[in-house]
């Protein structure tokens, strides 16, 4: 993975994160907790990485790696939203 697709899933991330943020303080009226943040984004990372290719038997381990990496990206990049999402917060309240 390049650096501009790179920059393109954590823009994409950054959106989601933003979004689910936002979506469960509005229906909540609090920001999620670290567990309910993980089955959130779990769930998106599941959509996101889409199923794994069972039938490529001889490609199973480099599909594992890739899809290692891609969610380490993802957790990575929620992670960074999440800190600059709450100081927002606490810097606007």
């Amino acid at each position: 993975m390049d650096s501009s697709e790179f920059k393109s899933v954590k823009r994409e991330i950054s959106g989601t994160v933003n979004d689910i943020f936002d979506d469960f303080e509005e229906s909540n009226s609090r920001l999620p907790t670290m567990e309910e943040f993980q089955v959130i984004i779990a769930d998106a990372a599941s959509h996101y990485l889409g199923p794994i290719d069972q039938n490529a038997v001889d490609g199973i381990n480099a599909n594992l790696e890739r899809q290692r990496i891609r969610e380490k990206l993802l957790w990575d990049a929620a992670a960074e939203q999440e800190v600059v999402i709450r100081k927002r917060r606490d810097n606007d309240g």
